[in-house]
């Protein structure tokens, strides 16, 4: 006969199995849409200040969930769809111009310039062993195979969309109630709990509207410049210079510089410096001008964990990464910050 101690123990260890199976069984089956709904989670945290309002205009916090989900669906998704058809197009064309204009690759002279024969012999050799038309090639032909992947998988991400707009609304909805789930689940006080989510949120707003919105905004900018100006494949680069405008110092100049030297290559010197003073003034301006809006608050996030976070998303979990990435950064930071603080030092009673 066990003991009335045994039988609470047995029972116990029998709960923590029972419940290890059943939670992993039930993240086998969410797994697939998990960031999925992890994404609509970070967006209802975007919009949250917005919903807040709604719901006092509207008088219906449904309604309100109603019009921001109707909003981010025509805001985002609609042109998302019309820019991934254009960049898929302009790949083929970036293919086709760069065979056709392999001649100024060919004929180009690497040793005729004053920095190339500034080098060490080694340097140089290895520079001249470089084919740059096949270099060029090869870069038109790796962006057409990745734009390809984009459009692969129709179905699941017709049902991605669906699932994330479906999300969002509950989430935006129901957020209140699972606000209060998490105060209710977390061991830590209700106190420390709230301070945690609320640095969270916060960072997180700040990186989606500071340092990300930034960059896209530059990138944009810096694609209608080369639409404008003659540069094949203006979408792609213009994609490549929302992450360039992530790195520190350089910046977008780390895409536009080489479109700059590529016009000015092939005989387009007024094209050429066209861009050049569209990059400086229009890009530039952009963002000494928005920089302090946008990215107020984040003065605590350096640009180069801003931009780890974005590749790092990306290698994980693919496109929809550029989220994800800062998104963990931004959890990151908010409980490294908490911990130096020593907010949980009277909870763990552990010394920081």
């Amino acid at each position: 006969m066990f003991t009335r101690k045994k039988q609470l123990t047995l029972e116990r260890w029998f709960f923590l199995i029972v419940a290890a199976v059943v939670v992993y069984l039930f993240w086998k089956i969410i797994e697939p849409f998990a960031l999925v709904v992890v994404t609509a989670g970070i967006t209802a945290i975007v919009l949250s200040p917005l919903d807040i309002k709604l719901r006092h205009l509207l008088k219906s916090r449904k309604l309100s969930a109603a019009f921001l989900s109707l909003g981010t669906f025509l805001l985002i998704v609609i042109p998302l769809f019309f820019i991934l058809i254009l960049i898929g197009t302009q790949a083929s064309e970036l293919i086709q111009v760069s065979l056709a204009q392999g001649g100024w690759l060919r004929s180009f002279q690497m040793d005729h310039l004053a920095l190339f024969q500034s080098l060490p012999a080694f340097a140089q050799e290895r520079l001249m062993s470089i084919n740059l038309e096949t270099v060029g090639s090869g870069v038109a032909a790796w962006a057409l195979e990745n734009v390809g992947e984009l459009f692969s998988s129709t179905t699941q991400l017709l049902l991605n969309t669906f699932l994330f707009f479906i999300a969002l609304y509950y989430l935006l909805v129901d957020r209140e109630k699972l606000y209060q789930e998490l105060l209710t689940l977390s061991p830590f006080r209700n106190s420390v709990d709230e301070k945690i989510l609320a640095r969270i949120t916060s960072t997180i707003r700040h990186v989606v509207f500071g340092a990300l919105l930034l960059a896209i905004v530059q990138g944009v900018f810096a694609t209608i410049g080369m639409s404008l100006f003659g540069v094949p494949g203006a979408m792609i680069w213009g994609g490549l210079t929302i992450i360039s405008a992530l790195v520190p110092l350089v910046g977008t100049a780390l895409v536009l510089v080489p479109a700059i030297i590529y016009l000015f290559m092939i005989g387009q010197v007024e094209a050429s410096v066209g861009l050049a003073v569209w990059a400086a003034i229009v890009v530039g301006a952009s963002d000494n001008l928005l920089a302090p809006y946008f990215i107020k608050g984040t003065t605590h996030m350096h640009m180069f964990l801003v931009l780890l976070s974005v590749l790092g998303g990306f290698a994980v979990f693919g496109s929809i990464g550029f989220i994800i990435g800062p998104t963990i950064l931004a959890a990151f930071l908010a409980v490294l910050e908490l911990y130096k603080s020593g907010i949980l030092h009277e909870r763990t009673g552990l010394k920081f």
